[in-house]
């Protein structure tokens, strides 16, 4: 995500923001926004775009795994979030997916990976597995009778189990590497029952750091609205955005490279609050 369109992700979040508290329901009849826990889970439909470089004590090549290898840029994966209302101004959020790729494929080109160099003409298989990680603590500096809206900082993981093998005549050669990119993050978010049982809720999170060659972009957003169709049970739809640029790691010697990895789409679940 450009600067560009992250300050006009921050316009829409106020804009939306006011219009959630305009609109947001004002009796006491019904639910108010402070259940104990919303735990939502279902099926995510993300849209990939990944490229990896993995050094070794020699650069390695960059590889675009949907251009180059023929990876699907298009995946279904089950997606899960969890709402810990601790006290009426904080919340704790967890969110959990994992994403499994692979594919097998000809190389049309000279392949570098940790120092292992798999040639043009080999057969390779090639993984790029990823667990997603999230853990923000949210406090609301606005907390109306169903409207909310404050500021977060959260942990993130982003566990990637990436390798290659491959094999060209009789010679077989494989390469693997196995790194955590974890991150900072600060955002603002808002969530607002525009009825007793349409929930609405939007996010945006960042992290920008250049420091020695070391480098790390993100921006995550989340905007979805939940139906309860009936006291504790909702289904909801929401989309979500998570863009991650990571130039080598600090604290770790695990990883030497660069990854260039991106997943947004819509996500539909199922949520229960109590």
């Amino acid at each position: 995500m450009s600067l560009r369109n992250f300050y006009l992700s921050v316009i829409a979040f106020l804009l939306v923001t006011i219009q959630l508290w305009s609109q947001s329901y004002e009796s006491r009849e019904g639910d108010s926004i402070f259940p104990k826990f919303y735990i939502k889970a279902g099926f995510y439909s993300p849209t990939l775009r990944t490229s990896l470089r993995v050094d070794g004590r020699n650069l390695g090549t960059d590889i675009g795994l949907e251009d180059e290898l023929g990876f699907s840029e298009d995946l279904g994966v089950f997606r899960t979030d969890v709402y810990w209302n601790i006290s009426k101004n904080s919340t704790i959020v967890g969110t959990y997916t994992y994403i499994k790729r692979n594919r097998s494929v000809t190389l049309e080109e000279d392949v570098e990976f940790n120092d292992i160099v798999f040639e043009a003409g080999s057969g390779i298989d090639f993984n790029f597995d990823v667990d997603y990680i999230a853990a923000t603590y949210r406090y609301n500096f606005f907390n109306e009778l169903n409207w909310n809206a404050g500021a977060s900082v959260g942990l993130r993981g982003v566990i990637i189990n990436t390798g290659i093998e491959g094999r060209l005549n009789d010679i077989f050669r494989s390469a693997s590497a196995n790194f955590v990119a974890p991150a900072l993050l600060i955002g603002i978010h808002g969530s607002a029952y525009l009825t007793p049982r349409l929930l609405a809720r939007y996010s945006l999170e960042g992290l920008y750091l250049e420091i020695e060659g070391i480098g790390i972009n993100i921006i995550e957003s989340n905007a979805g609205v939940t139906w309860y169709f009936s006291k504790h049970i909702g289904i909801g739809l929401s989309y979500a955005t998570n863009d991650y640029r990571v130039d080598d790691l600090p604290f770790s010697d695990d990883f030497q490279g660069r990854v260039n990895f991106s997943f947004s789409g819509l996500n539909l679940y199922l949520e229960a609050r109590f």
